[in-house]
Protein backbone atom coordinates (compact mmCIF):
# COMPACT_ATOMS: atom_id res chain seq x y z
CA UNK A 1 0.00 0.00 0.00
CA UNK A 2 0.62 3.17 -1.13
CA UNK A 3 0.27 6.88 0.47
CA UNK A 4 -2.08 9.83 -0.46
CA UNK A 5 -0.84 12.62 -2.44
CA UNK A 6 -1.96 15.01 -4.94
CA UNK A 7 -0.20 17.02 -7.86
CA UNK A 8 -1.40 19.59 -10.22
CA UNK A 9 -1.07 19.02 -13.80
CA UNK A 10 -0.82 21.43 -16.62
CA UNK A 11 1.22 22.45 -19.78
CA UNK A 12 1.38 24.93 -22.52
CA UNK A 13 1.36 28.11 -20.41
CA UNK A 14 3.15 30.06 -23.43
CA UNK A 15 3.99 32.73 -20.89
CA UNK A 16 4.24 35.88 -23.31
CA UNK A 17 2.51 34.80 -25.55
CA UNK A 18 0.33 37.48 -27.31
CA UNK A 19 -3.36 37.24 -28.76
CA UNK A 20 -4.20 36.39 -32.23
CA UNK A 21 -7.23 36.99 -34.00
CA UNK A 22 -7.87 40.45 -31.47
CA UNK A 23 -7.69 43.53 -32.58
CA UNK A 24 -8.62 46.24 -29.85
CA UNK A 25 -8.72 50.06 -31.22
CA UNK A 26 -8.28 52.66 -28.48
CA UNK A 27 -6.64 52.48 -24.99
CA UNK A 28 -8.67 50.73 -21.75
CA UNK A 29 -8.53 47.97 -19.23
CA UNK A 30 -7.97 45.42 -21.94
CA UNK A 31 -4.50 45.92 -22.76
CA UNK A 32 -3.28 44.89 -19.70
CA UNK A 33 -5.53 42.28 -19.08
CA UNK A 34 -4.84 41.04 -21.95
CA UNK A 35 -0.73 41.27 -21.91
CA UNK A 36 -1.15 39.61 -18.65
CA UNK A 37 -3.51 37.27 -19.64
CA UNK A 38 -0.99 33.99 -19.41
CA UNK A 39 0.85 35.11 -16.49
CA UNK A 40 -2.51 35.53 -14.30
CA UNK A 41 -3.62 31.70 -15.56
CA UNK A 42 0.04 30.45 -13.91
CA UNK A 43 -0.42 32.75 -10.69
CA UNK A 44 -3.78 30.80 -10.80
CA UNK A 45 -1.91 27.36 -10.90
CA UNK A 46 -0.13 28.07 -8.01
CA UNK A 47 -2.95 29.84 -6.06
CA UNK A 48 -4.71 26.54 -7.02
CA UNK A 49 -1.69 24.34 -5.75
CA UNK A 50 -1.67 26.47 -2.62
CA UNK A 51 -5.11 26.12 -1.56
CA UNK A 52 -5.69 22.53 -2.08
CA UNK A 53 -2.36 21.72 -0.44
CA UNK A 54 -0.90 19.79 -3.15
CA UNK A 55 2.32 18.08 -3.13
CA UNK A 56 3.72 18.81 -6.50
CA UNK A 57 3.05 20.61 -9.77
CA UNK A 58 3.67 18.93 -13.50
CA UNK A 59 4.17 21.31 -16.31
CA UNK A 60 4.06 18.73 -19.52
CA UNK A 61 6.18 21.41 -21.70
CA UNK A 62 6.35 24.58 -23.52
CA UNK A 63 6.52 26.94 -20.65
CA UNK A 64 7.33 30.37 -22.99
CA UNK A 65 5.80 30.30 -26.41
CA UNK A 66 8.94 30.97 -28.56
CA UNK A 67 12.48 30.01 -27.78
CA UNK A 68 13.40 33.83 -27.40
CA UNK A 69 11.70 33.73 -24.14
CA UNK A 70 12.13 37.49 -22.22
CA UNK A 71 13.04 38.11 -18.81
CA UNK A 72 10.19 39.14 -17.73
CA UNK A 73 8.62 35.86 -18.34
CA UNK A 74 11.56 34.25 -16.83
CA UNK A 75 11.07 36.63 -13.74
CA UNK A 76 7.17 36.31 -13.45
CA UNK A 77 7.85 32.20 -14.32
CA UNK A 78 10.67 31.98 -11.19
CA UNK A 79 8.53 34.27 -8.83
CA UNK A 80 5.80 31.77 -8.71
CA UNK A 81 7.75 28.66 -8.39
CA UNK A 82 9.21 30.75 -5.12
CA UNK A 83 5.82 30.61 -4.09
CA UNK A 84 5.40 27.17 -4.73
CA UNK A 85 8.68 26.50 -2.79
CA UNK A 86 7.67 28.49 0.07
CA UNK A 87 4.62 26.14 0.42
CA UNK A 88 6.92 22.88 0.14
CA UNK A 89 5.56 22.19 -3.22
CA UNK A 90 7.78 20.20 -5.58
CA UNK A 91 7.94 21.47 -9.82
CA UNK A 92 8.57 18.72 -12.42
CA UNK A 93 9.33 20.30 -15.83
CA UNK A 94 9.80 19.03 -19.53
CA UNK A 95 10.61 21.28 -22.30
CA UNK A 96 8.39 20.79 -25.44
CA UNK A 97 8.66 22.36 -29.03
CA UNK A 98 8.07 26.24 -27.96
CA UNK A 99 11.00 25.92 -25.42
CA UNK A 100 13.58 23.28 -26.49
CA UNK A 101 16.46 22.74 -23.79
CA UNK A 102 19.37 24.02 -26.43
CA UNK A 103 17.32 27.27 -26.17
CA UNK A 104 16.05 27.20 -22.59
CA UNK A 105 17.70 30.14 -20.57
CA UNK A 106 17.47 30.43 -16.90
CA UNK A 107 19.01 33.54 -16.31
CA UNK A 108 16.89 34.10 -13.14
CA UNK A 109 17.90 31.42 -10.57
CA UNK A 110 14.56 28.45 -9.93
CA UNK A 111 14.82 27.02 -6.60
CA UNK A 112 15.70 23.69 -5.47
CA UNK A 113 12.80 22.02 -5.72
CA UNK A 114 12.43 22.38 -8.98
CA UNK A 115 13.23 19.75 -11.43
CA UNK A 116 13.82 20.12 -14.73
CA UNK A 117 14.46 16.95 -17.31
CA UNK A 118 17.42 16.64 -19.67
CA UNK A 119 16.80 15.94 -23.47
CA UNK A 120 19.19 13.19 -24.03
CA UNK A 121 17.60 10.46 -21.77
CA UNK A 122 14.75 9.64 -19.85
CA UNK A 123 15.12 10.74 -16.17
CA UNK A 124 13.47 9.93 -13.01
CA UNK A 125 12.95 12.13 -9.95
CA UNK A 126 11.02 11.04 -6.59
CA UNK A 127 7.84 12.80 -5.65
CA UNK A 128 7.94 13.42 -2.07
CA UNK A 129 5.36 13.58 0.45
CA UNK A 130 6.04 14.13 4.48
CA UNK A 131 9.53 12.97 3.83
CA UNK A 132 8.87 9.46 1.94
CA UNK A 133 8.84 8.58 -1.85
CA UNK A 134 5.13 8.08 -2.40
CA UNK A 135 5.71 8.22 -6.07
CA UNK A 136 8.65 8.56 -9.02
CA UNK A 137 8.40 10.90 -11.67
CA UNK A 138 9.89 10.19 -15.32
CA UNK A 139 10.55 12.66 -18.42
CA UNK A 140 12.70 14.04 -20.83
CA UNK A 141 12.68 17.36 -22.64
CA UNK A 142 12.91 18.00 -26.75
CA UNK A 143 16.84 19.03 -27.11
CA UNK A 144 15.19 21.13 -30.02
CA UNK A 145 12.41 22.56 -31.58
CA UNK A 146 11.48 19.60 -33.80
CA UNK A 147 11.93 16.24 -32.42
CA UNK A 148 10.98 13.33 -35.01
CA UNK A 149 12.30 10.47 -32.94
CA UNK A 150 9.46 8.45 -31.02
CA UNK A 151 10.63 9.25 -27.00
CA UNK A 152 7.82 7.72 -25.79
CA UNK A 153 9.55 4.42 -26.89
CA UNK A 154 12.51 5.33 -24.62
CA UNK A 155 10.70 4.87 -21.32
CA UNK A 156 11.38 2.50 -18.65
CA UNK A 157 9.68 2.38 -15.36
CA UNK A 158 10.99 0.52 -12.34
CA UNK A 159 9.23 -2.39 -10.99
CA UNK A 160 9.17 -0.98 -7.46
CA UNK A 161 7.83 2.10 -7.88
CA UNK A 162 4.84 2.91 -5.77
CA UNK A 163 2.90 5.02 -8.45
CA UNK A 164 4.73 6.12 -11.31
CA UNK A 165 4.12 9.42 -13.72
CA UNK A 166 5.35 9.60 -17.07
CA UNK A 167 6.03 13.65 -18.47
CA UNK A 168 6.07 13.63 -22.01
CA UNK A 169 5.05 16.92 -24.49
CA UNK A 170 3.93 14.47 -27.56
CA UNK A 171 1.70 14.18 -30.45
CA UNK A 172 -0.40 11.12 -29.42
CA UNK A 173 -2.25 9.27 -32.35
CA UNK A 174 0.60 10.75 -35.38
CA UNK A 175 2.54 8.00 -36.81
CA UNK A 176 4.93 10.76 -37.86
CA UNK A 177 6.21 14.43 -37.62
CA UNK A 178 8.13 17.10 -35.50
CA UNK A 179 6.93 16.76 -32.19
CA UNK A 180 7.18 13.48 -30.80
CA UNK A 181 5.02 11.58 -32.28
CA UNK A 182 3.46 8.56 -30.38
CA UNK A 183 0.71 5.74 -30.73
CA UNK A 184 -1.40 4.73 -27.25
CA UNK A 185 -0.45 1.98 -27.32
CA UNK A 186 3.83 2.95 -27.05
CA UNK A 187 2.52 5.05 -23.90
CA UNK A 188 -0.01 2.26 -22.61
CA UNK A 189 2.86 -0.60 -22.54
CA UNK A 190 5.53 1.13 -20.41
CA UNK A 191 3.06 0.72 -17.47
CA UNK A 192 2.86 4.09 -16.14
CA UNK A 193 0.22 4.83 -13.85
CA UNK A 194 -0.21 8.16 -15.06
CA UNK A 195 0.91 9.83 -18.41
CA UNK A 196 1.20 13.57 -17.83
CA UNK A 197 0.76 15.13 -21.68
CA UNK A 198 1.06 17.96 -22.87
CA UNK A 199 1.44 20.17 -26.95
CA UNK A 200 -2.53 19.22 -27.81
CA UNK A 201 -4.60 22.63 -26.55
CA UNK A 202 -7.60 20.69 -26.27
CA UNK A 203 -8.19 19.32 -22.46
CA UNK A 204 -8.74 15.87 -23.28
CA UNK A 205 -8.57 12.36 -21.52
CA UNK A 206 -7.09 10.07 -23.78
CA UNK A 207 -7.58 6.64 -21.56
CA UNK A 208 -8.37 5.75 -17.49
CA UNK A 209 -6.42 2.71 -17.58
CA UNK A 210 -4.09 3.94 -17.51
CA UNK A 211 -4.50 7.23 -17.04
CA UNK A 212 -3.25 9.14 -19.97
CA UNK A 213 -4.04 13.24 -20.41
CA UNK A 214 -3.53 16.27 -21.75
CA UNK A 215 -5.30 19.08 -19.63
CA UNK A 216 -4.83 21.49 -22.46
CA UNK A 217 -3.28 25.12 -22.60
CA UNK A 218 -4.33 27.51 -19.66
CA UNK A 219 -5.18 30.32 -21.51
CA UNK A 220 -7.23 30.39 -24.88
CA UNK A 221 -4.85 32.02 -27.09
CA UNK A 222 -7.09 32.59 -30.51
CA UNK A 223 -10.62 32.50 -31.59
CA UNK A 224 -10.13 28.65 -32.19
CA UNK A 225 -9.24 27.95 -28.43
CA UNK A 226 -13.35 28.67 -26.94
CA UNK A 227 -14.30 27.33 -23.53
CA UNK A 228 -13.01 27.10 -20.46
CA UNK A 229 -8.90 26.77 -19.68
CA UNK A 230 -6.85 25.55 -17.29
CA UNK A 231 -5.45 22.78 -15.11
CA UNK A 232 -5.83 19.03 -13.45
CA UNK A 233 -6.30 18.44 -9.78
CA UNK A 234 -5.26 15.05 -9.31
CA UNK A 235 -5.37 13.06 -6.74
CA UNK A 236 -4.42 9.68 -5.50
CA UNK A 237 -5.20 7.55 -2.66
CA UNK A 238 -2.95 5.09 -0.84
CA UNK A 239 -4.35 2.23 -2.93
CA UNK A 240 -3.48 3.96 -6.40
CA UNK A 241 -6.98 5.43 -6.88
CA UNK A 242 -7.01 7.95 -8.91
CA UNK A 243 -9.63 11.24 -8.90
CA UNK A 244 -9.69 14.19 -11.11
CA UNK A 245 -10.64 17.52 -11.07
CA UNK A 246 -10.62 20.14 -13.62
CA UNK A 247 -9.53 23.72 -12.56
CA UNK A 248 -9.98 26.52 -14.46
CA UNK A 249 -7.22 29.43 -14.93
CA UNK A 250 -7.71 31.40 -17.66
CA UNK A 251 -8.65 34.88 -17.00
CA UNK A 252 -9.71 35.97 -20.43
CA UNK A 253 -12.18 33.67 -22.51
CA UNK A 254 -13.01 33.20 -25.92
CA UNK A 255 -16.32 32.10 -26.73
CA UNK A 256 -18.69 32.31 -29.82
CA UNK A 257 -22.00 33.41 -29.50
CA UNK A 258 -24.74 32.22 -31.82
CA UNK A 259 -28.14 34.81 -32.25
CA UNK A 260 -30.80 34.01 -34.22
CA UNK A 261 -32.64 36.83 -36.68
CA UNK A 262 -35.77 34.99 -37.31
CA UNK A 263 -38.64 37.25 -36.59
CA UNK A 264 -36.07 40.57 -36.08
CA UNK A 265 -37.03 43.92 -38.31
CA UNK A 266 -34.44 45.93 -37.33
CA UNK A 267 -30.72 46.26 -37.16
CA UNK A 268 -31.32 47.94 -33.44
CA UNK A 269 -33.49 44.86 -32.48
CA UNK A 270 -30.75 42.50 -32.96
CA UNK A 271 -27.64 44.93 -31.06
CA UNK A 272 -30.46 44.83 -28.07
CA UNK A 273 -31.05 41.30 -28.23
CA UNK A 274 -27.21 40.98 -28.49
CA UNK A 275 -26.51 42.92 -25.73
CA UNK A 276 -28.62 40.93 -23.63
CA UNK A 277 -27.00 37.80 -24.42
CA UNK A 278 -23.80 39.23 -23.17
CA UNK A 279 -24.42 40.39 -20.62
CA UNK A 280 -25.36 37.33 -19.53
CA UNK A 281 -22.16 35.69 -21.09
CA UNK A 282 -20.55 38.52 -18.24
CA UNK A 283 -22.59 36.57 -15.50
CA UNK A 284 -22.02 32.93 -16.64
CA UNK A 285 -17.94 33.62 -16.99
CA UNK A 286 -17.31 36.18 -14.08
CA UNK A 287 -14.15 36.95 -16.25
CA UNK A 288 -13.60 39.16 -19.31
CA UNK A 289 -14.57 37.49 -22.85
CA UNK A 290 -13.31 37.87 -26.63
CA UNK A 291 -16.31 36.61 -28.77
CA UNK A 292 -17.10 35.33 -32.04
CA UNK A 293 -20.94 36.85 -32.92
CA UNK A 294 -22.49 33.68 -35.12
CA UNK A 295 -25.57 35.57 -36.54
CA UNK A 296 -27.90 32.47 -37.84
CA UNK A 297 -31.56 31.72 -38.62
CA UNK A 298 -34.03 33.55 -41.85
CA UNK A 299 -34.97 37.20 -42.12
CA UNK A 300 -35.37 40.52 -43.68
CA UNK A 301 -31.58 41.18 -41.82
CA UNK A 302 -30.02 39.04 -43.94
CA UNK A 303 -29.06 41.17 -47.02
CA UNK A 304 -27.53 43.70 -43.80
CA UNK A 305 -25.81 41.19 -41.64
CA UNK A 306 -24.55 39.95 -45.33
CA UNK A 307 -22.88 42.98 -46.02
CA UNK A 308 -19.40 44.47 -45.02
CA UNK A 309 -20.74 47.83 -43.84
CA UNK A 310 -23.67 46.19 -42.18
CA UNK A 311 -21.07 44.34 -40.17
CA UNK A 312 -18.86 46.93 -39.10
CA UNK A 313 -21.86 49.19 -38.11
CA UNK A 314 -23.14 46.07 -35.44
CA UNK A 315 -19.37 45.32 -34.43
CA UNK A 316 -18.59 49.03 -33.80
CA UNK A 317 -22.55 49.76 -31.99
CA UNK A 318 -21.40 46.97 -29.84
CA UNK A 319 -17.81 46.96 -28.77
CA UNK A 320 -18.11 51.37 -28.54
CA UNK A 321 -20.52 50.22 -25.68
CA UNK A 322 -17.57 48.14 -24.30
CA UNK A 323 -14.97 51.12 -24.13
CA UNK A 324 -13.12 51.74 -20.56
CA UNK A 325 -14.90 48.58 -19.02
CA UNK A 326 -12.77 45.87 -16.69
CA UNK A 327 -15.32 43.45 -17.89
CA UNK A 328 -15.46 43.38 -21.11
CA UNK A 329 -16.60 41.38 -23.71
CA UNK A 330 -15.58 42.01 -26.71
CA UNK A 331 -16.59 40.89 -30.25
CA UNK A 332 -13.59 40.87 -32.68
CA UNK A 333 -15.60 38.95 -35.54
CA UNK A 334 -19.29 38.47 -36.83
CA UNK A 335 -19.86 35.21 -38.78
CA UNK A 336 -22.77 35.20 -41.03
CA UNK A 337 -24.94 32.23 -41.34
CA UNK A 338 -28.27 33.74 -42.30
CA UNK A 339 -30.54 32.89 -44.44
CA UNK A 340 -33.12 35.22 -46.39
CA UNK A 341 -36.84 35.12 -45.29
CA UNK A 342 -37.61 34.47 -49.15
CA UNK A 343 -38.75 31.01 -50.27
CA UNK A 344 -37.04 30.87 -53.94
CA UNK A 345 -39.06 28.10 -54.59
CA UNK A 346 -42.55 29.64 -53.96
CA UNK A 347 -41.44 33.23 -54.83
CA UNK A 348 -40.31 31.88 -58.38
CA UNK A 349 -44.33 31.24 -59.44
CA UNK A 350 -45.57 34.62 -58.18
CA UNK A 351 -46.77 36.23 -61.42
CA UNK A 352 -44.83 39.57 -60.90
CA UNK A 353 -41.17 41.10 -61.52
CA UNK A 354 -39.62 39.02 -58.66
CA UNK A 355 -41.18 36.37 -60.25
CA UNK A 356 -40.41 36.53 -63.87
CA UNK A 357 -36.48 37.35 -62.38
CA UNK A 358 -36.73 34.04 -60.63
CA UNK A 359 -37.96 32.16 -63.72
CA UNK A 360 -34.89 33.62 -66.10
CA UNK A 361 -32.10 33.13 -63.27
CA UNK A 362 -33.38 29.47 -63.36
CA UNK A 363 -33.25 29.31 -67.49
CA UNK A 364 -29.82 30.32 -67.29
CA UNK A 365 -28.80 27.72 -64.63
CA UNK A 366 -30.00 25.30 -67.16
CA UNK A 367 -27.23 25.26 -69.44
CA UNK A 368 -24.14 23.66 -69.68
CA UNK A 369 -21.52 25.23 -67.60
CA UNK A 370 -19.28 26.49 -70.41
CA UNK A 371 -22.17 27.83 -72.38
CA UNK A 372 -23.27 29.49 -68.92
CA UNK A 373 -19.37 31.23 -68.73
CA UNK A 374 -19.78 32.54 -72.09
CA UNK A 375 -23.03 34.57 -71.46
CA UNK A 376 -22.13 35.33 -68.19
CA UNK A 377 -18.89 37.22 -69.84
CA UNK A 378 -21.02 38.85 -72.68
CA UNK A 379 -23.11 40.59 -70.40
CA UNK A 380 -20.67 41.52 -67.75
CA UNK A 381 -18.34 42.88 -70.58
CA UNK A 382 -21.47 44.52 -71.38
CA UNK A 383 -21.69 46.67 -68.37
CA UNK A 384 -20.51 50.35 -68.81
CA UNK A 385 -18.02 50.18 -65.52
CA UNK A 386 -16.58 47.47 -67.65
CA UNK A 387 -16.34 48.99 -70.81
CA UNK A 388 -14.77 52.32 -69.51
CA UNK A 389 -12.27 50.16 -67.69
CA UNK A 390 -10.85 47.11 -69.40
CA UNK A 391 -8.47 46.33 -66.90
CA UNK A 392 -11.41 45.35 -65.22
CA UNK A 393 -12.52 42.69 -67.79
CA UNK A 394 -9.24 40.96 -67.14
CA UNK A 395 -10.06 40.40 -63.46
CA UNK A 396 -13.16 38.58 -64.47
CA UNK A 397 -12.10 35.33 -63.97
CA UNK A 398 -14.54 32.42 -64.53
CA UNK A 399 -14.76 31.76 -60.55
CA UNK A 400 -15.46 35.19 -60.39
CA UNK A 401 -18.14 35.17 -62.55
CA UNK A 402 -19.92 32.28 -61.36
CA UNK A 403 -19.43 33.02 -57.01
CA UNK A 404 -21.51 36.36 -58.91
CA UNK A 405 -23.83 34.73 -60.12
CA UNK A 406 -24.52 32.07 -57.25
CA UNK A 407 -24.95 35.45 -55.09
CA UNK A 408 -27.49 36.58 -57.94
CA UNK A 409 -30.92 34.21 -57.56
CA UNK A 410 -31.30 35.55 -53.84
CA UNK A 411 -29.98 39.17 -53.67
CA UNK A 412 -31.60 39.80 -56.89
CA UNK A 413 -34.55 39.06 -55.13
CA UNK A 414 -34.77 40.74 -52.38
CA UNK A 415 -34.16 43.94 -53.97
CA UNK A 416 -36.96 42.91 -56.21
CA UNK A 417 -38.90 42.19 -53.43
CA UNK A 418 -37.95 45.42 -51.43
CA UNK A 419 -38.78 47.51 -54.54
CA UNK A 420 -42.03 46.44 -54.84
CA UNK A 421 -42.96 46.34 -51.19
CA UNK A 422 -41.74 50.34 -51.61
CA UNK A 423 -43.81 51.07 -54.67
CA UNK A 424 -46.77 49.57 -52.62
CA UNK A 425 -46.44 51.63 -49.66
CA UNK A 426 -46.48 54.72 -51.96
Amino acid sequence: MGKHFSFIHCADLHLGEPFSDIHMSGSGPWNERIGQATFKSFEKIVDAALDNRVDAILISGDVYNSDHHSLAAQMAFARELYRAAQAGIQVFIVHGNHDPGEAWRADIPLPESVHIFPSGHVSSYPLIRDGENVAVVYGISYKTRHVSENLAREFRKNGNDLFSIGMLHTDVGSSSGDYAPCSLDDLKSVGMNYWALGHVHTRTTLSTDPYIVYPGNTQGLNSKETGPRGCWLVDVGAYGTVTMKFIETDTIRWLDMPVDITGLGQIEELIRLIEKQRAGLKEQTGRPNVIRLIIEGNGILHRAIGSEDGKDYILQQLNDREQHRYLFAWFIDLLDHTKAGININERREFPDVTGNYLKAYERMRQRDESSLKRELRRIAEKQPELVKNAKLIDMLTDDVLMDSFNKAELLGAEMLSEEEEHNEDH
